[in-house]
């Protein structure tokens, strides 16, 4: 069934393209399998990337594009760009460049075998280069198409209606499994896609088709956040009811540290002034950027964190102990290698004398710096960070609208959830992207009224110039 599943989306993705208008069709291609696709499970292609979900969602998306672009244009159903600051189409490529250049150094770097007793962890090869850059196109293309076509307030608005009609139809799910514990993935594909007894927490955490839990709690808090963003813009009461119902699920999801990230975004959203929200989020995308570096330098307070969760729950203070305990052994083995990092293979982890990997690799900030070191981290995050950054610039040109704030924190929330989890997915990445578009380009015409202004190459009658003399 989840052979199935993956390989029949791209024709799905395309019946939506063509029976939607391009906008929706793009959003939907990207929520829709992310909800409801499988988890943990991949069909291996030789020589190429493994088709995995999140694969198969920008397969959805590429196709569905290249076919039926045109016929949006035609339809002047996109809406036209003009580039607004060329600075910030240079960075996100010059960070781009870094991502890729990072990753043939790390190729280069790690040209060694690894032995642990009986477990041997293979070198990288010249074409592992290939496979890492396939990978991150692959990741990637929801952040760019994003960019291109989500990047002004009406899509922003679009985005935001779907997270929350989304969350709305979820919770449904999410109920079933509350009350009857998390199962939906093994009756629909056979397995479970995580560990069951993760998700028993004086009741039951539902995961639905995600791969964890906590993916659940994240997606709550996006729709919490989508909501609040529609409220403010229009002051349409449904909205409010909706907010009010799927902050309701996230707490009773069991997802404490969700909970707790939506409360600030909202308290940011709703209490402070709009220039202290712009600075809110920056600040949050420079803790994020510099994380790694502050926690080396023990600046991060990291035993009065511990006391605050421990006052909350005894349990949730074990838990955080213990993945703040593996990620000091995790950068402890990063810094061996700084700057281009470890590479594949699970070549980052750590292992026992008898070969055994001893510990897990659970924040994306720790996974990309044990991989691809400081080069790929420094890449990758401020390739996602940029457009939080920026913001406060874009302000000086043009106004920030209420859905685009609403945005930016759902990107500040998850850049503080990829601490602690990696919780970076495609729908997050559209986020990311969308943000970008915006600090890159302002709205202009559409493509179809672009073409009919006419510039000053273009040709008139030879006797236009005397129609103004005639009386």
């Amino acid at each position: 069934m989840a052979t199935f599943a993956l390989l029949i989306w791209p024709i799905v993705a395309l019946i939506i393209f063509a029976h939607a208008t391009f906008v929706p069709a793009i959003i939907a291609t990207a929520v829709v399998p992310y909800l409801l696709l499988p988890e943990a499970f991949a069909i291996p292609m030789p020589g190429l990337p493994d088709l995995d979900k999140t694969a198969i969602i920008s397969i959805g998306l590429v196709a569905g594009i290249v076919i039926y672009r045109k016929r949006a244009q035609a339809k002047a159903e996109l809406t036209g760009l003009k580039t607004a600051s060329r600075a910030a189409a240079v960075m996100m490529l010059s960070l781009l460049a870094i991502i890729v250049g990072g990753m043939v150094f790390t190729v280069m770097g790690n040209r060694e075998v690894l032995v642990f007793g009986p477990t041997i962890l293979p070198a990288m090869r010249s074409w592992d280069a290939i496979s890492l850059i396939g990978d991150l196109a692959l990741l990637l293309i929801p952040f760019f198409v994003a960019r291109r076509y989500l990047a002004t307030q009406k899509e922003h608005r679009a985005l935001l209606v779907a997270f929350v009609i989304a969350g709305l139809l979820y919770s449904l799910l999410m109920l079933v499994e509350i009350r009857l514990s998390p199962q939906l993935h093994r009756w629909v594909y056979g397995y479970h896609q995580s560990s069951f007894l993760q998700h028993i927490r004086d009741g039951y955490r539902p995961k639905v088709f995600l791969q964890h839990g906590l993916w659940v709690g994240f997606l709550m808090f996006m729709t919490v956040i989508a909501a609040a963003g529609l409220w403010k813009a229009e002051r349409n009461v449904k909205w409010l009811w909706a907010g009010g119902w799927l902050l309701f699920i996230l707490m009773i999801s069991r997802n404490l540290g969700a909970v707790m990230i939506a409360f600030l975004c909202l308290g940011i959203f709703f209490v402070l002034l709009r220039k202290m929200q712009i600075w809110a989020v920056v600040a949050i995308a420079l803790t994020t950027l510099a994380y790694p570096a502050l926690r080396q330098a023990e600046i991060i307070p990291l035993g009065e964190i511990l006391a605050a969760a421990s006052s909350i729950s005894e349990d949730r203070a074990q838990s955080l102990e213990f993945r703040l305990n593996n990620e000091d052994q995790l950068l402890r083995r990063a810094y061996e290698k700084p700057l281009a990092g470890w590479g594949g293979w699970a070549r980052d982890r750590i292992y026992d004398e008898n070969g055994d990997n001893i510990s897990i690799s659970e924040g994306t900030w720790i996974l990309v710096l044990g991989s691809t070191g400081w080069i790929g981290y420094i890449g990758f995050f401020g390739l996602l960070t940029f457009s939080l950054l920026a913001l406060s610039v874009t302000a000086r040109r043009k106004k920030i609208p209420l859905e685009t704030m609403a945005l930016a924190l759902i990107c500040a929330g998850n850049l503080i959830y990829m601490i602690p989890n990696a919780t970076l997915t495609p729908i997050g990445l559209m986020c990311f992207g969308a943000l970008a578009g915006f600090v890159q380009f302002d709205a202009g015409p559409s493509i179809q009224q672009a073409r009919r202004i006419p510039t000053r190459h273009t040709r008139f009658p030879k006797d236009a110039h005397k129609a103004k003399f005639k009386r």
